[in-house]
């Protein structure tokens, strides 16, 4: 039988150790050494991956080696490198991929050429809209006079009769005479334009009923489809199209481009300054006169007066034809220098002084071709002439001959060698040879 010390009836408990608690102490204080000792290894594993991303960093090609080149189909997770306590890692910089970067560029493209169409469709309506308040010019089209034959070989060429009217209103245009007769022609295989200056006085057939006359007069007699009928049947041309203006809308775009450089000679002064006064007094405007000759600037009157007096001192009538083509060259040549939203402002108030009977559409590729064409090379026709008086006293021009002149015109204006005029015109060739004995 065991001891009393050893019955636990008789047992003294103070002094016996708490078994349960110490154990519960030293399990706590086990799992703490456990994970310091964990944390110790992460963290050193964090440390040597953060020095070997900054050594590749800075030598990337130091441990590469050839299997590194193989490329595979699987792609591995970058790992993003572990920093060293309390530093920062550096801000990365935003990296756009190369597909997103292409297709925002084309984003861009698109847009500035969609914003280029609006623009221009918007200024194509607009110069549409500035050719519908030009005047209707009614033309009989059945009878312009043009011979088959010539209109085969002329189908390269766009002929238009720019006619020019002593009218003061274009409401009674029909019963006037034509100042200035210039055949614009557009060569539409070379985009070139030339302006041939028929002479005011040039003596031709007009018609069966009016016979033989100057043809500045033929406006008054027959219109304006009269004058086409007779510029296709004398000079074998092919004009369908007209535009008739009168000289208050040849002033009105000369002041409106802010005036037109001219040469002016000495010849010209007093001519010019006697008729400045008697235009001013027709169609309004400055009467300021020319002081000297030499290049200068021309308000609307001025250019008028220029391209209108008839006599010059050194050259006489025919000089005339010569300044009515230096006034439109110049002043296509001021239109193009000149602001777009300005010669918006211009067309409206002129283009309602205007009449032809182009479409829209035909009108403004005349006008595109007026500014990118070439308008140097141009002519005045009859090339050879003599002048006679006619039956009723009036001085004329015959050209000598109509055929030889018209051969001439073909051959360095229209492309064709040995040309050989039509019938029509040989036949009144030697009619007018007949008349003035001029052969």
């Amino acid at each position: 039988m065991r001891s009393d010390k050893y019955n636990d009836r008789n047992r003294d408990n103070r002094f016996d150790t708490r078994a349960y608690d110490g154990w519960e102490e030293t399990q706590m204080l086990f799992q703490s050494r456990n994970r310091e000792r964990e944390e110790l290894k992460k963290r050193k594993q964090r440390e040597e991956a953060y020095r070997e991303y900054l050594a590749m960093r800075e030598h990337p090609n130091a441990n590469r080696s050839p299997k590194d080149d193989v490329k595979t189909y699987t792609r591995k997770k970058r790992q993003k490198p572990v920093l060293e306590s309390y530093e920062e890692e550096p801000p990365r910089k935003s990296r756009q991929k190369p597909k997103q970067k292409k297709r925002r560029v084309k984003r861009i493209i698109l847009v500035i050429l969609l914003l280029l169409i609006i623009l221009a469709a918007a200024g194509v309506m607009a110069v549409m809209g500035l050719m519908e308040k030009v005047g209707d010019l009614e033309i009989d089209s059945s009878n312009l006079g043009i011979d088959p034959q010539v209109a085969e070989e002329l189908k390269d060429y766009q002929n238009i009769a720019l006619l020019g009217i002593d009218a003061r209103d274009m409401d009674d245009y029909e019963n006037c005479r034509t100042d200035a007769m210039i055949i614009l022609s557009l060569d539409k295989k070379n985009d070139t334009i030339r302006q041939i200056s028929v002479y005011r006085d040039t003596y031709l057939h007009v018609n069966e009923e009016y016979g033989y006359d100057k043809i500045t007069n033929v406006h008054a007699y027959e219109g304006t489809t009269g004058t086409i009928h007779s510029l296709n049947e004398n000079l074998d041309l092919n004009i369908e199209e007209a535009v008739v203006v009168n000289w208050k809308a040849v002033a009105d775009v000369v002041d409106g481009l802010g005036g037109i450089d001219v040469k002016i000679r000495e010849s010209e002064i007093s001519e010019m300054n006697k008729y400045i006064k008697d235009t001013q007094k027709n169609i309004g405007g400055s009467k300021k006169k020319i002081k000297k000759a030499g290049m200068q600037t021309l308000n609307g009157n001025q250019a008028v007066t220029y391209a209108r007096i008839r006599k010059d001192s050194a050259k006489g009538d025919y000089r005339r034809n010569e300044r009515m083509k230096i006034v439109v060259s110049a002043t296509v040549e001021k239109a193009k220098k000149t602001n777009p939203f300005k010669l918006h402002q211009i067309a409206s108030e002129v283009l309602p002084e205007i009449k032809t009977n182009m479409s829209s559409g035909s009108l403004m590729k005349v006008m595109m071709s007026f500014i990118s064409g070439d308008m140097t090379d141009s002519t005045g026709w009859p090339f050879n002439t003599q002048g006679w008086t006619n039956y009723n006293g009036a001085w004329c021009g015959a050209p000598v001959t109509l055929k030889s002149n018209v051969e001439e015109l073909h051959e360095k204006y229209f492309g064709q060698l040995d040309y050989e005029p039509t019938e029509t015109v040989q036949e009144i060739s030697s009619e007018i040879s007949r008349r003035t004995g001029y052969y």
